[in-house]
């Protein structure tokens, strides 16, 4: 397992001016080991139950695509020509909360930094429709990669996309993404794989425009967005953040914090808020005493996870819970106890 240094993940402008999604920057290696992240079946808010609609797309709503999914540029390069200039893709959807209906765009959570200024522009035959946000919410790190925009305005004409959350392991799935000031469509791609956070297909190999396609939506047959493109890799793979994880960016906007599960093969470990991350795994034995540690970088595959707990010697595990940006003092532990299937938290401490 190929392992990743820490400053080059944090370094969000490094990928914004690289112009290509952080999979296939990477040689598809990244997101190749976090589509095996550690997941879990979100267990929906009941304020954001309506959220996830699973109403049919109708033909004439996939009249254009081009007024549901948007270009998405970087609102401090608006001054240098738009051929010059990194780019991605938002898409928008509707979502009701406390039973007020509302407008938002989602893209890949690589692709710009919390609380940046965005230029989404949408088409409307050869009309240009500018709608400027703001990007307000991302993560959880390594357990997704999806970020929400918040819109200053909705022009009328704009056709929201609806979610779905259910996959036909059978149905073929489209993306749409701009690649190269372009909008691609990507037909045909077959499902593989489907862990409650990231959706895996196969790609075409010739596709070689990639570079800004993050962001787009992977469509269903009846042209619901399942999923949120977040890179390909050089072995003709494709990767998406599921859907599933937007109630609980919602959640988190509109209460201030929401709760994730860290599941890996049904078992479930506790939950960690949207803005942690699990930076290292610590296994203690009965005494407490600490036997093995395992950093996770960049990686969190469930096979790790399940490697760790099938030990048996090892009684607690400790993940150590923290941000790119936090001093010690505010880090903390979920310890996870084997014996009893429950887990508590406490302050960080070394061995």
């Amino acid at each position: 397992m190929e392992r990743r240094n820490w400053g080059m993940c944090a370094v969000v402008a490094a990928v914004l001016l690289s112009g290509t999604c952080v999979a296939h920057a990477q040689k598809g290696k990244w997101i190749k080991s976090v589509s095996r992240a550690v997941v879990s079946q979100p267990k929906f808010p009941t304020t954001l139950s309506n959220h996830i609609q699973r109403k049919v797309l109708n033909t004439r709503q996939l009249t254009d695509i081009r007024l549901s999914v948007a270009r998405l540029d970087h609102s401090i390069l608006l001054d240098s020509p738009m051929n010059q200039r990194p780019h991605s893709t938002a898409f928008l959807f509707t979502a009701t909360y406390q039973g007020k209906p509302s407008v938002w765009a989602v893209t890949a959570g690589h692709t710009a930094q919390l609380g940046e200024k965005l230029r989404l522009t949408f088409y409307n035959g050869k009309k240009e429709i500018p709608v400027d946000g703001t990007l307000v919410q991302q993560g959880p790190a390594l357990l997704s990669d999806a970020a929400l925009i918040r819109l200053d305005h909705i022009p009328p004409e704009l056709r929201p996309l609806t979610l779905a959350i259910d996959i036909d392991p059978q149905e073929k799935l489209t993306t749409w993404g701009y690649a190269s000031n372009k909008l691609y469509q990507i037909n045909n791609l077959s499902f593989e794989k489907d862990n409650t956070r990231f959706i895996r297909t196969d790609f075409p190999a010739t596709q070689t425009k990639r570079s800004g396609l993050c962001g787009g939506p992977l469509l269903n047959a009846q042209g619901q967005a399942v999923g949120i493109h977040c890179g390909s890799t050089l072995e003709d793979k494709s990767y998406a953040a599921s859907v599933r994880i937007i109630p609980y960016l919602l959640q988190a906007y509109y209460e201030g914090s929401a709760q994730i599960p860290v599941v890996a093969k049904g078992i479930e470990f506790g939950s960690i808020q949207l803005n942690e991350r699990i930076l290292y795994i610590q296994c203690a034995d009965n005494s407490g005493k600490l036997i093995n540690q395992e950093d996770v970088y960049d990686q969190l595959p469930q096979s790790l996870i399940m490697q760790l707990y099938q030990d048996p010697e090892v009684r607690f595990m400790r993940f150590v819970l923290g941000s790119y940006h936090q001093d010690i003092s505010s880090f903390r532990v979920l310890v996870y106890d084997k014996q009893t299937g429950t887990h508590t938290f406490e302050p960080l401490r070394r061995y």
